[in-house]
């Protein structure tokens, strides 16, 4: 017996890890063939219970699908352990041998006994068996055999499971809240809507852009007797702001009083309702649900204040005429206008009615640029050109209004000025301007008499220089004047058209359209900066930008134009200072670039503010030369006088040839009419002695001036490289009049000495121009900044005065450099690339959407 027992325990410690561990394998592989329907079943309706469409189903129809689909679970169960057998250690042993090729079965000699008890055959017997427990140890187990694709060949196991996960994915943090309200048909979702909840926000008026204001959660600690401690704390709020109650649970007979009213609730879904109430004045708030207290609050509202505006300092005309207005604006939430109302100083304040048209009894209203929030209680300067109205000269007041989105105004304190008016030099547009002040100031007396007047301006065309614009200007004028459009009775339409075109025709007379061209730059320069503040199209700026460079290109040619002009008319020019700041369109082109990279990148607020600054620059500019030039300059500007001077001795020369030859015709004259006698015979041969005297005295003139010619061709050839070809044939007009003078023909001179004297007007002009292109800086565009003369100023963009405004952008002006504006584009690009991915959550796709709405 004791032998028997120590044989039993043999068995078990040499078989017992491998065979324990093979028999296990069988039972995971029979419960997986048995239970694979009942799980897979159990994942289909996990999904169905995290789409959370159970608890949206009536109470008896989801407690039906529960019921449903439990039975179905437990059939299936049923039916997989009803085939279920548990495998033996025999199977254990034999799966050993199977998995690691064995033959003969040599582990059931584990359980195999002797037939005998003679020891020497026990002790071999025993011998055996260690042999094979040394063996069983050595062998693998294997991993369980695959079971379900034989009893699954649809592979609905893994559909299973894919809607699983998909299910998971929708529900995320709420799967468990979802499982529970499937499980608990009578439980969470509908046990939740007994439960009072409450979430209560103020929201701010939109114009105040302040953000919506918490004061109560529902997801806050409460329990269904309490959801919000009454008398809570105190909030202050925008009066106009709206209260937004939202209540769940089983609260009836809801409502919400205030200090002016007691307003009752509104349900919005089955236990849940809402109010709405417009917060006017400061006082508590309550919630109650039959006259017990749910919750309590004490706001406090808050006044807007009307806007400030100030003048920091009287305004002032600039360089151009245009009135500088200064000016600072502050207001809690921003105005949403700014305007200056101009009104004649002689009437009553107030007294004149608001309009825009600035008739006698009216006042000038300007609508002025809205600064951004960030710039209140900032100085900032704006431009406003009045010259053209007819009250340009006169005692006005200046007012500032600034309005705020309740509409409550602001006024600065009135200020006493004359509005600037434009000055004229030309004799004939001061007296269109004064016919013009006439008939805008008076024009139901006026208009005949200043027609009549405006007629014999007309015809006296020899005062204007026979300019058929001006011509035909004022002869429109005339005819709109006596003969008004129909249906224009008062002929207020006609005098509106007539004051405008006198005003275009005297600036046209006076500066040749430097001053239309400013105008036109004004207009364009506003519509872009309203069309900024609008937030305009891509499309609608990149036009309006175009409009602005173009612009801004004719009036730097005008402006240049109009320094040629002056200095071929020998006027005085304008003279810089090295402390002045010079500019040239290249300048003012590579400005216009950045202004137009900056709009494309969405940076509005740097655009607007370099627009600001660039029409100051416009406005206090004006044409020149600097007085102290560098030396090719200098030499140019020699060059140039030089040329005046031969030109001066070439008409000289013309003259006298010209009065030579008018002698010998009157000489020829008086011998065909035999008119001499013999001492007026000696006299006219001693005259014509003298005059071949003359002609040779003339010739070395004529020689002394085309050297003079050959040596400022040289210079200009070593200073520019190539010579204009007037040089040329005004050199070949002298050498021809040289010969001829030298010959003692003067007539046939004279014709050499005209074509002689056009080239040379040519040659001037042409080098004139070739010397303004090349030194623009030195004899161009510049600008006199506030201060005197030879101080350190600031250029346009806050910078220190320097050569030219190149260079690194620092100031008062954030200007981005290049590094900055790359990097905006990548942004940029990088959004845009991010929108078109529709496959993102609709929360970061709005975020992505806000952002770009910054480039457009």
């Amino acid at each position: 017996m004791t032998q028997k027992t120590a044989r039993g325990g043999q068995d078990r410690e040499a078989g017992a890890w491998p065979v324990g561990l093979s028999r296990a394998v069988l039972i995971w592989e029979r419960l997986e063939a048995a239970f694979w329907q009942p799980a897979a079943f159990a994942l289909v309706f996990l999904f169905i219970a995290l789409t959370g469409l159970l608890p949206d189903l009536p109470i008896w129809a989801h407690i039906a699908v529960l019921a449903v689909s439990a039975a179905i679970f437990l059939g299936l169960a049923w039916r997989g352990a009803r085939s279920l057998t548990w495998p033996d250690r025999i199977s254990a042993r034999r799966r050993i041998e199977l998995v690691n090729g064995l033959d003969h079965r040599p582990l059931e000699s584990l359980a195999d006994r002797p037939s005998t008890d003679d020891p020497i055959q026990l002790a071999l017997w025993e011998e055996h068996r260690r042999r094979i427990a040394a063996r069983i140890r050595a062998l693998s187990v294997g991993p369980p055999a695959p079971q379900l694709a034989r009893l699954d060949p649809m592979a609905l196991r893994i559909f299973a499971m894919v809607l699983l996960v998909a299910g998971l994915g929708m529900a995320g943090r709420d799967a468990p809240a979802r499982l529970t309200e499937a499980l608990l048909p009578t439980g969470s979702a509908t046990t939740a809507g007994l439960a009072i909840g409450i979430d209560a926000w103020l929201a701010p008026p939109q114009y105040t852009g302040l953000p919506p204001q918490f004061i109560a959660r529902s997801g806050d600690p409460a329990s269904q007797d309490e959801a919000v401690a009454p008398n809570g704390p105190d909030h202050t709020a925008p009066v106009g702001s709206k209260l937004v109650i939202q209540v769940t649970g089983d609260i009836p007979n809801a409502d919400l009083v205030t200090p002016n009213a007691t307003i009752p609730f509104t349900a919005f879904a089955e236990g849940g309702f809402a109010i709405e109430h417009e917060v006017t004045s400061t006082g508590p708030v309550t919630v109650l649900s039959d006259g017990r207290e749910l919750a309590g609050w004490v706001i406090h509202t808050v006044a807007d204040e009307a806007p400030v505006v100030t003048l920091p300092e009287p305004p002032a005309p600039s360089l151009q005429q245009a009135l500088t207005i200064p000016h600072t604006v502050s207001d809690d939430y921003g105005i949403v206008s700014l305007s200056a109302v101009i009104e004649r100083a002689d009437r009553p304040i107030g007294s004149a009615q608001s309009s825009a048209e600035g008739d006698e009894e009216m006042a000038i209203v300007s609508p002025l640029p809205v600064p951004d929030i960030a710039k209140y209680g900032k100085p900032r300067r704006v431009y406003r050109d009045y010259t053209s109205h007819p009250w340009a000269g006169g005692e006005v007041r200046l007012t500032l209004v600034a309005t705020d989105a309740l509409g409550q105004e602001g006024r600065s304190e009135p200020v006493t000025l004359i509005l600037p008016a434009r000055k004229f030099n030309h004799p004939v547009a001061q007296i269109i301007v004064e016919l013009r002040r006439e008939l805008a100031w008076d024009p139901g007396r006026n208009r005949l008499p200043v027609a009549d007047a405006l007629e014999a301006v007309a015809w006296g065309h020899e005062n204007y220089g026979d300019d058929v614009t001006v011509f035909l200007s004022l002869r429109e004028a005339y005819s709109r004047l006596r003969r008004p459009k129909r249906g224009d009775l008062s002929g207020k339409e006609a005098v509106d058209e007539v004051v405008d075109l006198l005003w275009k025709t005297a600036l046209y007379l006076e500066d040749g359209g430097v001053s239309l061209a400013l105008a036109r730059l004004r207009a364009a320069e506003q519509a872009l900066m309203e069309a900024l503040a609008e937030g305009a199209s891509d499309a609608e700026l990149e036009r309006l930008m175009n409009e602005l460079q173009s612009a801004m290109n004719d009036y730097m040619s005008a402006m240049t134009e109009q320094l040629r002009q002056s200095m071929e008319d020998g006027e005085e020019v304008p003279q810089f200072n090295p402390g002045d700041n010079m500019i040239s369109t290249q300048d003012i082109n590579e400005m216009m670039d950045q202004i137009r990279e900056m709009m494309r990148n969405g940076m509005t607020e740097s655009a607007t503010q370099m627009l600001e600054q660039l029409r100051r620059m416009m406005e206090n500019m004006q044409a020149g030369m600097q007085t102290q030039m560098s030396q090719e300059n200098r030499e140019a500007m020699q060059l140039l006088e030089n040329m005046k001077d031969i030109m001066e001795g070439q008409r000289e020369l013309m003259e006298r040839t010209h009065r030579q030859t008018q002698q010998r015709g009157q000489q020829g004259q008086n011998q065909r009419n035999g008119a001499q006698d013999g001492q007026s015979q000696n006299q006219a041969d001693g005259n014509q002695g003298q005059q071949g005297g003359q002609g040779g005295a003339d010739a070395v003139l004529q020689d002394a001036l085309r050297r003079q010619l050959g040596e400022i061709m040289r210079q200009f050839g070593e200073m520019m490289g190539e010579i204009p070809e007037p040089f040329g044939r005004a050199d070949e007009g002298m050498a021809e009049s040289s010969e001829r003078l030298g010959q003692g023909e003067p007539g046939e001179a004279l014709g050499a000495q005209g074509q002689a004297m056009d080239a040379l007007q040519e040659a001037a002009e042409a080098a004139r121009d070739a010397f303004m292109e090349r030194f623009d800086r030195q004899m161009g565009l510049g600008q006199q900044m506030p201060g005197q003369s030879g101080q350190q100023t600031m250029d346009p963009f806050g910078r220190q005065a320097s050569e030219t405004f190149r260079g690194p952008m620092q100031g008062e002006v954030d200007v981005p450099d290049e590094g900055s504006l790359e990097r905006a584009r990548e942004i940029r690009d990088e959004l845009r690339r991010r929108a078109g991915q529709r496959n993102r959550s609709s929360e970061e796709l709005d975020y992505i959407d806000r952002l770009l709405d910054q480039f457009q």
